[in-house]
């Protein structure tokens, strides 16, 4: 797999950041580049932009230079317009992805399951395998710790 390539969908949120960090850890092991990748969707490719979508166009590259600058040097960055699904699965192809890292969230309050219905529609439009990266966990409150803690210790 040397040489190879992982392309991470990102997103605003902090579970993508989450994502982009499982994203660079797993290249840095397999010795794989990084490429993130956000999907400014709603515009199709080659019809005229609005100035709304040229807004959401510059956000997304801004977000995307913030991430990259905390991941480290090397990762690239593209930002492409179109279906969220369809522009990865097209980003995939013309990059020769090995492998598709997307973000996730958490299905419900207290639930254990994860949310991410973009690998659902992957799965449909490339043979890429995705790895969908579990959402963080939520740092719990030092009141609620110590009232675990003092139900332990009876």
């Amino acid at each position: 797999m040397i040489g190879g390539t992982i392309v991470c969908g990102m997103t605003e949120s902090h579970d993508s950041r989450s994502a982009a960090e499982l994203a660079r850890a797993l290249g840095g092991r397999l010795g794989l580049r990084l490429v993130l990748v956000h999907v400014v969707d709603g515009v199709p490719p080659g019809t005229q932009e609005s100035v709304t979508a040229r807004q959401r166009q510059s956000g997304a590259e801004q977000t995307l230079t913030a991430i990259a600058s905390e991941i480290g040097n090397g990762t690239e960055k593209r930002v492409v317009l179109g279906d969220r699904a369809e522009a990865l699965a097209r980003v995939a192809a013309e990059e020769g992805a090995d492998l598709i890292v997307l973000g996730s969230r958490p299905a419900g309050l207290g639930s254990r399951k994860l949310r991410c219905t973009l690998s659902r529609d992957l799965e449909a439009a490339t043979p890429v395998p995705v790895v969908v990266a579990p959402p963080t966990t939520r740092k719990r409150s030092d009141h609620r710790l110590s009232v675990a803690v003092g139900a332990d210790t009876r």
